[in-house]
């Protein structure tokens, strides 16, 4: 009888401990965050795996996943930082695929009147661990106009703090993923696109961190090779076909 209750235990809290560690954590750029969320939720759905988020700029998640933070998946809008976090033996290799991308817009408040970025007084830029960032500058060198706004650049820490300095009248402009104005398009107005020429394509990677989790983060990976175009598209993404 003691034995079949100990048995009937084991077995009991083998199945809890099954159940618990079916989680997959998901560290992702701050420009995907509504896509990510959504994708994550069906993934969810679908496979039973309990999925946990963490939204960041691109270069401060992989500093917190190279310092040993818990992650099981990496999404990333620069190339520069996935390559980083392979090199430090924190993501593998083998899993890295570009999965989305999108465009480079400038944004305004609702009621704002400046339009062209030598009349404004403040823009906003992602910082040097914020991708936008990267593609911001190589923007406004390759417009010819960087040395005209440089002492008028306001740095932000990712993508999405740009946007709500704008909605606040904290910046004139901001230069943003078009993800990010579609979420917030009732409250900020599109100013233009800026032409993919004049920046490196802005592609969003997806990585599995190198641990016990692997598993699951491929089955998201495959997940998200499964969504059709138009589920990208609802949010200002590009699917990119097949990681090519």
């Amino acid at each position: 009888m003691v034995l079949r209750l100990y048995f009937t235990t084991l077995i009991l809290l083998l199945l809890s401990a099954s159940v618990l560690g079916k989680e997959l954590l998901i560290s992702a750029a701050m420009g995907t965050k509504e896509f990510v969320r959504t994708a994550g939720k069906e993934f969810q759905e679908k496979t039973g795996t309990k999925v946990i988020f963490n939204f960041s700029s691109s270069g401060k998640l992989i500093n917190q996943i190279v310092q040993g933070a818990p992650s099981d998946v990496y999404i990333s809008a620069s190339k520069f930082w996935v390559d980083y976090g392979v090199k430090k033996g924190a993501l593998d290799e083998k899993t890295v695929k570009p999965f989305a991308e999108t465009s480079l817009v400038l944004i305004a408040s609702k009621n704002g009147k400046v339009k062209e970025l030598t009349e404004a007084e403040r823009i906003a830029v992602g910082n040097r661990l914020a991708p936008v960032g990267k593609y911001a500058l190589q923007t406004l060198k390759n417009l010819g106009v960087y040395e005209k706004v440089r002492d008028k650049l306001v740095y932000s820490p990712n993508v999405r703090q740009i946007t709500v300095w704008v909605m606040t009248g904290n910046a004139d402009l901001g230069l943003v993923y078009y993800s990010d104005y579609l979420k917030f398009k009732d409250r900020v107005k599109l100013i233009k696109f800026f032409p993919n020429k004049l920046h490196n394509p802005i592609r969003f990677y997806v990585a599995c961190v190198e641990g016990e989790n692997e598993k699951e983060c491929r089955d998201f990976e495959k997940f998200l090779s499964e969504l059709p175009q138009s589920e990208y598209k609802k949010f200002g993404l590009e699917k990119v076909e097949n990681g090519s």
